[in-house]
């Protein structure tokens, strides 16, 4: 089986703090589901906003999990067609898929963004517990510039437009 090459330090890093970070939220959101069951069932109430909590958790996940995914090739993929193409006709396809995930996710970055603008303009908070939402939309439109930018990089890179099981060893 052929690996993929040693990545940078700041690949890595980003990696481990973006997993770290959905390791802590996915167990947060785990412990918070399981306090309020435990709550409703002896208590008869539940966690007060544990369900506001519960979506900012989610939404900050998702997009904590968006890098990772652009980072490790993880995103569906068809291969209807591959043992057709020849090695140089699946690299530019590859490569032009990449520009194309990066301009989608940078036009999904500056809408959020601009969401996020709004968000802050007109103090827009959730309904019980009223946490502010401007600062998690303009987090989930870092995390997918952060994504746009690692599918640039794998565009213009000769050896990453290839998926990690193509590399040589």
């Amino acid at each position: 089986m052929k690996t993929p090459p040693e990545q940078p330090a700041a690949i890595r890093i980003l990696s481990r703090v973006l997993e770290f970070i959905g390791a802590l939220l996915l167990f947060a959101m785990m412990a918070l589901t399981f306090v309020d069951v435990i709550a409703r069932y002896f208590f008869n109430r539940s966690i007060t906003g544990g369900f506001e909590v519960t979506e900012v958790m989610l939404a900050t996940l998702i997009f904590c999990g968006l890098p990772l995914i652009t980072l490790r090739h993880g995103h569906i993929t068809v291969d209807l067609m591959e043992g057709l193409l020849s090695a140089g006709v699946r690299r530019v396809r590859n490569q032009f898929v990449f520009v194309l995930t990066a301009a989608t996710l940078l036009f999904l970055s500056y809408r959020m963004w601009l969401k996020g603008v709004d968000f802050h303009q007109y103090n827009d908070q959730t309904a019980v517990l009223h946490i502010p939402l401007a600062p998690v939309c303009f987090a989930m439109s870092i995390l997918t510039f952060i994504s746009a930018i690692i599918a640039l990089f794998y565009a213009v890179s000769r050896d990453s437009a290839k998926p990690p099981g193509e590399h040589a060893q």
